[in-house]
């Protein structure tokens, strides 16, 4: 079974990430590991659910953005760092939808993106539109 992970931006995606998502998600079957916060992790778990996809979610301790999407299954809350981290060791692959064009050398996605790529981890980078059009 294929398990994707998932990392993004908690303003969610444009039009074209969301495009680019669901081809990616419409080409393949398993299963989708989503952070269970506001924007990309919400979006893509909602896309991955219409797919038939089986939904793991790594919920944060700190509940202020948690959406509790009702998925298949539901890790143990742990801290943002920790919980991304487990995304990331626990699936084949990442998509990475962040806010920016450009790498960062702070926030959860790009620290996400950073930790995949140092475990060998494939990783499909789906930047937005921003200005672009």
């Amino acid at each position: 079974m294929f398990k994707i992970g998932v990392t993004g931006t908690r303003s969610g995606m444009d039009n074209l990430q969301f495009f680019e998502v669901y081809a990616f998600l419409s080409q393949h079957e398993g299963e989708l590991h989503h952070g269970d916060c506001v924007g990309v992790d919400h979006e893509v778990a909602i896309i991955a659910e219409t797919l038939g996809y089986k939904i793991i979610c790594h919920p944060p301790e700190n509940d202020k953005l948690r959406v509790n999407h009702d998925s298949h299954e539901i890790r143990k809350p742990l801290s943002y760092f920790v919980r991304n981290r487990n995304i990331v060791d626990e699936t084949d692959i990442l998509l990475v939808i962040p806010y920016q064009r450009e790498h960062q050398s702070n926030g959860g996605t790009w620290y996400t993106h950073d930790y995949a790529l140092k475990k060998n981890k494939p990783v499909n980078l789906i930047l937005p539109d921003r200005g672009l059009s």
